[in-house]
């Protein structure tokens, strides 16, 4: 990839590591690396938002004893601890699990791998769902779905339909390409 390339060619340059947090390319980073780099973002350089994407592939050191459900409400509170401390957004990118039912609509917040903490502990869930099936609506079709809004002043919940152009990478408001 160009930004890794990039950052092994500024490591050499300057002969110091990009990262002094600790996470090398052969080992996945866990949420304590994460948010060791984010606060050094927020307090060095002022970043007001921080994207983990996607969720399933942060090294996760549960103890044994700890189940999956504890697992994820006590990261999800050390995050959210962080956010509030930090006056910073935390988006997580998180898949839905194996849906053996599946009827080709989008998933739902409890869908998601690992816990029903994400909808219980997020203040806004949103679901993203790309049509696979041609039969149904158009396959360029992207449906976001909101699910939950802890504050009413920030929004509301319901669907929005984007239309995505594959050439230009854009997604336009269905109601917009109607238009044009």
């Amino acid at each position: 990839m160009v930004p890794d390339h990039a950052r092994k060619l500024m490591e050499k340059h300057l002969k110091k590591p990009f990262f002094s947090a600790g996470c090398e390319d052969d080992c996945l980073p866990s949420v304590k690396w994460v948010v060791q780099l984010a606060k050094a973002a927020v307090l060095r350089h002022g970043v007001r938002g921080l994207v983990i994407d996607p969720y399933n592939e942060l090294d996760h050191q549960r103890p044994p004893s700890m189940t999956e459900t504890e697992y994820v409400s006590q990261m999800l509170t050390k995050i959210k601890r962080f956010a509030r401390h930090h006056s910073c957004h935390v988006w997580f990118v998180a898949h839905p699990r194996q849906l053996h039912q599946w009827n080709g609509g989008p998933p739902s917040l409890y869908d998601i791998s690992g816990s029903a903490h994400f909808i219980n502990k997020c203040d806004n869930g949103i679901v993203i769902h790309r049509n696979r099936d041609p039969k149904t609506i158009p396959l360029d079709q992207v449906q976001v779905c909101v699910r939950k809004v802890r504050n009413k002043v920030v929004g509301t919940i319901g669907d929005a339909f984007l239309s995505y152009n594959r050439i230009t990478g854009e997604f336009m408001d269905i109601d917009q390409t109607a238009k044009r």
